[in-house]
């Protein structure tokens, strides 16, 4: 007969604990049981970032407690649960503040903590909501693929310990390759989904219903299904919020002991195969010679010596890559601000001939309106081309990095292999450089922008001598907004793209050297115990034998 989830994971539990070596797997299981004894079941708003998360879950909520903008905000994790109408802030010290709800964008808003330097795992709101009385949390995760890979990383980190997901799409973007990768990954963690799309209030009911087929057989296709729901909603305007969050809620009510059973299987399935693969390679390193294990070691050590190499000339050539397509940026933009300098030298020119015989302040207005238009429309343009050749040379980018770290996996999990004799389990992650819309160039060429400094003495000058030097302001006026402009937008790309690619390089590191000491510390640990008889190295061996065979056996029923 099969065993029920709380004795699986009893079993687990008992298993890690003789291991005697899996302290944090052991703290994965003892979550998983309180998860299940409290009947915790997390859903989770997740996507893309500028989808309309927060705005969603405001919605849910009918009040704006959580801070929206127009630009990337949500920087730290927030869960919602049933309380009093307060929130509580846990720091990576482990400390915990109790705070007011107007506060909370001091903690978790990109502004006004940016790139969470406060230290911010992740905020709890405890809210008096019925809804929310039986366990049920509901958490905002910041958006995937903005120039700020920490947001990324803190959404997919968390979405391993979502039950539910609520991913959302809107209609004003296709379903991207973030939004592809993180969606396969996703169905690898949660039991249930949600699909919305946002923003249907700006699009007509012809082009909604396209995008929706569009979507539905994307996702099908993603998921594995023949047919899902896809739920058309407008968080600005609470349009369809009711209908998705009651179909949400009946779906609880009726089955949210087996969506959480079935969440929990999933996670007890990742954590006893990483434990696994810990336990095996234990127990190969403690079957083989002391002799023939410090010269594995060794070895081993001069491999890791390899990866350095090539994580440093990963990261060399990636560099290389965003230089070059940075240069080829600037180069087109400087070519093509010439060519707007060009064509607006010969509209004021021309206007100025058209207008020679107006007052100053009417020949002054006819230049004007030129600037106000023609050159409005060229920077925009200029922008435009600029975020073309990035999203051009992105893919590029973005397929080197997870090539890279694949390849930087594959060497560590392929060195193991070859030393040991045994599969060692790793996650598979997905990074990314920021997105191309993540690049918001200030165009400063709005009207106010071209109130030229035309002193009153100049109406008071012969008509003729007026308008030349009016439109000698005008000629200048012109070439430094545009300028301005270029120098603004390619010091944007500049600047964000080798942030990003800073944060990439630290996660990259860090990621690879968790990996290493992992092993490494696995192997020592296999040294020190090596010095014990032979006995009870054969006790432990046997004793391993048994805890492998259980854990194999949990994991199959």
């Amino acid at each position: 007969m099969n065993k029920t989830m709380i004795e699986r994971l009893a079993d687990a539990h008992e298993f890690l604990i003789r291991s005697g070596i899996c302290e944090d797997y052991i703290k994965k299981i003892e979550q998983l049981q309180t998860k299940l004894k409290n009947k915790e079941l997390t859903i989770s708003v997740i996507g893309q970032f500028k989808r309309g998360k927060t705005s969603f879950i405001n919605a849910i909520l009918n009040d704006d407690i959580l801070p929206v903008g127009i630009i990337p905000v949500t920087s730290v994790v927030t869960k919602i649960q049933y309380g009093s109408g307060y929130a509580t802030v846990l720091f990576l010290d482990g400390h915990e503040e109790t705070v007011s709800l107007d506060s909370l964008g001091t903690f978790i808003s990109e502004q006004e903590n940016p790139v969470n330097i406060k230290g911010v795992p992740f905020v709890n709101l405890y809210l008096p909501y019925d809804f929310l009385k039986n366990g049920l949390i509901i958490v905002d995760t910041p958006g995937v693929g903005s120039m700020h890979q920490h947001n990324t990383d803190e959404a997919y980190s968390f979405m391993k310990d979502s039950d539910a997901i609520i991913f959302m799409l809107s209609v004003d973007s296709p379903i991207n390759e973030i939004e592809r990768e993180f969606l396969c990954s996703a169905k690898n963690h949660a039991a249930k989904f949600y699909f919305a799309v946002n923003k249907i209030d700006t699009v007509s009911s012809v082009d909604l219903e396209a995008y929706l087929g569009y979507c539905h057989d994307i996702l099908c296709q993603m998921m594995d299904v023949e047919t899902l729901h896809l739920a058309p909603i407008s968080a600005k305007k609470n349009i369809g919020i009711d209908a998705l969050f009651s179909r949400i809620l009946q779906d609880i009510q009726t089955s949210a002991d087996d969506i959480l059973a079935d969440s929990v299987h999933i996670k007890l399935h990742e954590v006893l195969a990483r434990a696994l693969s810990q336990l095996e390679l234990y127990k190969a390193a403690l079957n083989l010679p002391i002799d023939n294990l410090e010269a594995k070691n060794k070895e081993l050590n001069q491999k890791l010596e390899n990866l350095d190499q090539m994580i440093k000339e990963a990261m060399f050539y990636l560099t290389q890559n965003v230089e070059e397509l940075l240069e080829k940026i600037q180069v087109s933009l400087n070519t093509h601000s010439i060519a707007i300098v060009d064509d607006l030298t010969v509209l004021l020119n021309r206007a100025a001939a058209g207008n020679c015989d107006k007052k100053p302040r009417e020949f002054e207005r006819a230049l004007r309106e030129i600037l106000e238009t023609d050159l409005y429309g060229q920077l925009n343009q200029l922008s435009d081309l600029g975020l073309s050749i990035l999203e051009a040379g992105y893919d590029q980018a973005a397929d080197f990095i997870n090539k890279k770290i694949d390849r930087i996996k594959y060497f560590l999990k392929e060195t193991i292999e070859t030393l040991f004799g045994i599969a060692y389990h790793y996650d598979k992650t997905v990074h990314t450089l920021s997105e191309k819309e993540d690049f918001y160039v200030r165009i400063n060429s709005k009207a106010g922008a071209f109130l030229i400094d035309i002193n009153d003495f100049v109406y008071l000058m012969p008509r003729k001598i007026a308008n030349k030097k009016i439109t000698e302001r005008f000629l200048k006026k012109m070439q430094n907004d545009v300028n301005l402009n270029l120098n603004n937008m390619i010091y944007n790309y500049q600047y964000k793209i080798r942030e990003s690619l800073r944060l990439f390089k630290y996660i990259l590191s860090d990621e690879t050297d968790s990996l290493k000491m992992e092993i490494e510390n696995l192997v020592n640990r296999v040294i020190i115990d090596k010095e014990s008889t032979s006995l009870e190295l054969a006790e432990k061996i046997e004793e391993l034998n048994r805890i492998c065979s259980g854990l194999k056996n949990v994991l199959s029923e």
